[in-house]
C-alpha cells in the first residue's frame, strides 16, 4: 500500500497526494476488510483505490466528500473483482476472521472482554443475514461514521431514502438479535 502512495506522491509533488489520502486509510481498510475475505485482498482493494484516486487527482483535490467517493471506488472495485472471480474456475477461499476488523478492547477484564467479543460476534453474524445494501449502509453509517450527506454522495439516493433504509435495517438487525439481549441493546443504542 505504501509503495503506491510513495510513487503517486512523487508524481503529484511534495507529498500532496499522500497527505490527502492518509486520513482516509483507516476507513478504507476497515470497509475493505468487511468486504474481502482475506487481509491481502483488502490491501489490494485499497491499493486499487489509491491508483484510481491518483489518476483523478485533479477531481479528488476539489471534492466536498472525498471519503464517500473513495468508498464508492472501493465498493465498485470489489464488485468488479467478485464478478471476475465468479467467472474464474478457481474458487476463492473464505475465512471467518472478521474479528480483525473490530478495534481491540484495550485493557479490559477477561470477563468483560469475552462478553464484548461475544456481542460483536452476534452482531456480525446477524449482519450477515441482512441484505448487502442494508449491511453496507449500517456498516458505513454506524461503524465507519459516514454522514448522511456522504452516504448520499456514495449511493446517489436521497437523504430521506437513506434514513428509512437505515431505520429498516436497524429494526431487522434488532429482530435478528432478539435472542441475545445485550447485542440487541447495543444496536438500539446506536440507532438512537
Amino acid at each position: 500500500m505504501t509503495k503506491v502512495v510513495d510513487l503517486a506522491s512523487r508524481r503529484t509533488g511534495s507529498g500532496q497526494f499522500e497527505a490527502a489520502m492518509k486520513p482516509h486509510f483507516p476507513v478504507l481498510y476497515r470497509a475493505a476488510r468487511r468486504l474481502a475475505a482475506l487481509p491481502a485482498d483488502a490491501e489490494d482493494l485499497v491499493q486499487e483505490v489509491c491508483i484510481k484516486a491518483h489518476m483523478n487527482w485533479a477531481d479528488f483535490r476539489t471534492m466536498e466528500y472525498p471519503r464517500a467517493w473513495l468508498l464508492k471506488i472501493l465498493y465498485n472495485q470489489f464488485v468488479d473483482d467478485r464478478r471476475r472471480a465468479q467467472r474464474s474456475p478457481i474458487a476463492s477461499a473464505e475465512s471467518d476472521d472478521e474479528m480483525d476488523v473490530i478495534a481491540g478492547p484495550g485493557h479490559m477484564e477477561p470477563e468483560r472482554q469475552t462478553e464484548r467479543m461475544m456481542t460483536i460476534q452476534s452482531i456480525l453474524g446477524a449482519m450477515k443475514l441482512l441484505g448487502k445494501e442494508q449491511c453496507a449502509l449500517l456498516a458505513l453509517h454506524d461503524i465507519d461514521g459516514l454522514s448522511l450527506a456522504e452516504l448520499q454522495s456514495l449511493t446517489g439516493l436521497p437523504v430521506g431514502t437513506i434514513k428509512s433504509k437505515l431505520h429498516r435495517a436497524r429494526i431487522k438487525l434488532g429482530r435478528l438479535l432478539q435472542r441475545d439481549s445485550s447485542a440487541a441493546a447495543i444496536v438500539t443504542q446506536v440507532g438512537n
